[in-house]
């Protein structure tokens, strides 16, 4: 009896490692982003930055996220060219980096957002301001 006590002390002592920290680990939870936005066009169903909706200030445009990290948003009047990445460097998040020139309404998404959720339909996004805390949130629904 006391040789199994022993064995299973060493089998469990064995088991834990010191390099079992979860908050190292980089996760692809949400790398499926990389093949959904490529998939046909988007609009900007909300955006909040802290007690400011902006969500009617994209309401005319389309966005075409390409393959290639290109990102085209384009209304009848204007066409705004930029860049999107999915960045899973981080150790504890995954982020949606946007970035368009700093024109009128285009600055208020240039920014690294944390990816909430994402599904064929809807992609969900959040970003705390570094100066004052608030959050941002951003979705994008599919048309």
């Amino acid at each position: 009896m006391k040789k199994i006590l022993i064995l299973l002390a060493i089998v469990t002592f064995v088991s834990c490692s010191s390099d079992d920290d979860s908050g190292n680990v980089n996760t692809n939870e949400f790398e499926q982003i990389k093949t959904t936005l490529p998939q046909g066009e988007w609009k900007v169903s909300k955006l909040i930055d802290g007690n400011s909706d902006h969500t009617v200030d994209f309401e005319s445009f389309v966005f075409t996220f390409n393959e290639d990290g290109t990102v085209r948003a384009q209304n009848d009047l204007f066409t705004e060219n930029g860049i999107w990445a999915y960045d899973n460097s981080s150790s504890n998040r995954e982020e949606l980096v946007l970035q368009f020139s700093e024109q009128t309404p285009f600055d208020e998404i240039n920014d690294d957002y944390d990816i909430v959720s994402v599904s064929n339909s809807t992609i969900e996004l959040s970003d705390e301001s570094g100066d004052n805390g608030e959050i941002e949130l951003l979705t994008f629904t599919k048309l």
